[in-house]
């Protein structure tokens, strides 16, 4: 008899530890299905999209991830397959294309990619090898032509170009040779033409050109340039940059990805010499500066994005020295300050709209002293 009891209340005790947990949406529809088992997940558990159609079904065991997990696209078709162990992704998954062809198969250890990582073309031809250590990109990775033949080839180094990068013509000549130095292009470049000679050097020091030989289909030289338009990803100008023995000298013009003008900016032999203007993306002048020697000095004004002035400060060796002002957005003077080498100095005098005196402060060496007002 009491071994009848104590199964009773084994069964009792389970049944009520056991649930079926569902969730919809606003309209109704069925979100997410499963089993729970002392409050975690535990076995078969799915979710739906909006219209119905099962979007992922995931397996449990004490809420972790255990097993196959399967993801689907809209329609039904099957999107990508993970392996968990323990809550975590283990070994190989497996992506999908839309119309249900392979596309990738990355691999896990501990949740981290791992090894080598596979994409593929709907052919089923190799699309591309990716080689990670610890969740980085590390080694050679490679991209391919659907004949098969490199198309890319890369070294990496931490998730950075590192060393010599190569792309190829479809026939399997080379067509660009890069040099990478913690993920910026650095030293020479080569651009091929198809018979394999010489067709553009170009010379990079920290990801900027300084310096492009251009050569004939024969290979022999036709001409050295050293000005240069760079331009944004999408096709937008970003700077028109000129050389000379490989520093930056001229009038140095830079531009917003909106194509409005960032700075007009003047360099003698790699630095900043003269007046320099920056713009807020639109156009509105928002600082003027001038420079010696590549630091700031003498008077600089900057202004608001409305255009008012919001600030007059004088430098000496990219440190204020002197009079200093701050204005209202309105225009109207706000504040008066003297700097010595950097720091405060003296009183700091700030107005009303109206002109008259808001509060004085003094300090020295950039502290403030004495009584306030």
């Amino acid at each position: 008899m009491n071994k009848i009891i104590f199964l009773i209340l084994i069964v009792g005790c389970s049944t009520y530890a056991q649930e079926i947990r569902r969730e919809h949406y606003p309209n109704g529809k069925l979100k997410s299905e499963g089993f729970f088992e002392n409050g975690l997940k535990s076995g078969l558990y799915k979710e739906y999209y909006d219209n119905g159609q099962i979007w992922k079904e995931w397996f449990f065991e004490n809420g972790k991830e255990e097993g196959v997990s399967t993801w689907y696209f809209e329609d039904g078709t099957k999107s990508m397959e993970w392996n968990y162990k323990n809550g975590m992704l283990q070994g190989l998954s497996k992506w999908f294309y839309e119309t249900g062809e392979l596309w990738a198969e990355p691999n896990y250890e501990n949740d981290i990619q791992e090894g080598f990582n596979k994409t593929y073309y709907k052919t089923g031809e190799l699309l591309a090898i990716w080689n990670y250590e610890n969740g980085k990109l590390n080694g050679i990775s490679k991209i391919f032509f659907e004949n098969g033949k490199v198309e890319v080839e890369r070294n990496y180094v931490d998730d950075k170009l590192e060393g010599i990068s190569k792309v190829y013509y479809d026939f399997g000549i080379v067509a660009l040779e890069a040099n990478y130095k913690n993920d910026q292009l650095d030293g020479t470049s080569y651009f091929y033409y198809p018979d394999g000679s010489i067709k553009v050097e170009d010379t990079y020091e920290k990801g900027q050109i300084v310096k492009r030989v251009r050569y004939d289909i024969g290979g022999k030289f036709d001409k050295i340039e050293e000005s240069f338009t760079e331009f944004y990803d999408e096709g937008t100008m970003k700077a028109q940059l000129y050389f000379r023995e490989g520093k930056l000298h001229g009038n140095i013009i830079y531009y917003y990805p909106s194509g409005s003008l960032r700075a007009n900016l003047i360099y003698e032999n790699g630095i900043l010499e003269g007046p320099c203007k920056y713009y807020y993306d639109g156009g509105i002048l928002a600082e003027t500066a001038f420079y010696i020697n590549g630091k700031k000095n003498g008077l600089s004004i900057k202004y608001s994005t409305d255009g008012i002035k919001t600030s007059e400060d004088n430098y000496n060796d990219d440190l204020l020295e002197g009079n200093s002002k701050t204005f209202y957005k309105s225009g109207e003077l706000y504040s008066e300050r003297v700097f010595r080498n950097g720091k405060l100095e003296g009183s700091v005098i700030s107005y009303y709209k109206s002109g008259r005196l808001l509060a004085e402060e003094n300090y020295k060496e950039g502290l403030r002293e004495g009584i306030s007002r």
